[in-house]
């Protein structure tokens, strides 16, 4: 083959060649072909689902972590992050803390009983049973008090019984607490209290507008 059919092979060769290295830009300049170029780890603002958090990273502020992410132990949580349903907490992660209970209210005190149209009550035992009784002693005119002579330590079911003094029976009851009250009619009545078989009966005034008290003691 001559010298110059050798060029005519060669010649194409070399154009493609020149092309696969080289571009033509609109100036008709040539350049280089663009490469890519490695880029850096994205950072999420918003993490995919699924992720994991490695330890010891921090979310940005105002992040959103959708269903599924996963955060590792030491992950920082800053403040309006907003965790779904999905997302798993590590161990490690404080609890929320509950919400603060409203103080609750006083118990109410106890409602008198009423027997044949006389309304009573008893009680005194503790601290709290003696505010509620001091509370509601007000309400009822004739008030009893059972202790032991000498200490005056309080005793309780003690057989109350209150007659009218003309005869009839207005009251029967067993006292819950050193006090009892019941609230009566102006008038002459009959008590009658026992404690454990030993009894004692006192006649007492109910007058208009004031309260009769009265203190039953029992030997020791």
């Amino acid at each position: 083959m001559t010298r110059q059919g050798r060029m005519c092979l060669l010649l194409p060769l070399l154009m493609i060649g020149a092309q696969a290295v080289w571009a033509q830009d609109p100036a008709g300049e040539r350049r280089p072909e663009p490469r890519a170029v490695e880029s850096s780890p994205a950072e999420w603002a918003i993490a995919p689902p699924g992720t994991r958090m490695p330890e010891g990273s921090r979310i940005p502020e105002d992040a959103v972590l959708p269903d599924g992410t996963v955060l590792q132990d030491a992950v920082t949580l800053p403040a309006g992050t907003i965790l779904p349903g999905g997302a798993i907490l590590p161990k490690t992660a404080a609890p929320e803390a509950a919400p603060a209970q409203a103080p609750s209210a006083p118990a109410a005190p106890e409602e008198p009983e009423v027997a044949s149209g006389v309304p009573y009550i008893s009680g005194g035992i503790g601290a709290s049973g003696r505010e509620e009784m001091q509370e509601l002693k007000s309400k009822f005119n004739l008030r009893l008090l059972f202790a032991i002579q000498g200490s005056g330590e309080y005793l309780a079911d003690v057989k109350v019984r209150i007659d009218d003094a003309s005869g009839p029976t207005l009251l029967t009851a067993v006292s819950q607490g050193p006090w009892f009250y019941a609230s009566l009619a102006p008038g002459r009545y009959r008590l009658t209290v026992d404690n454990a078989g030993q009894s004692q009966t006192r006649e007492v005034t109910v007058r208009e507008g004031r309260a009769t008290e009265q203190s039953f003691y029992w030997a020791p």
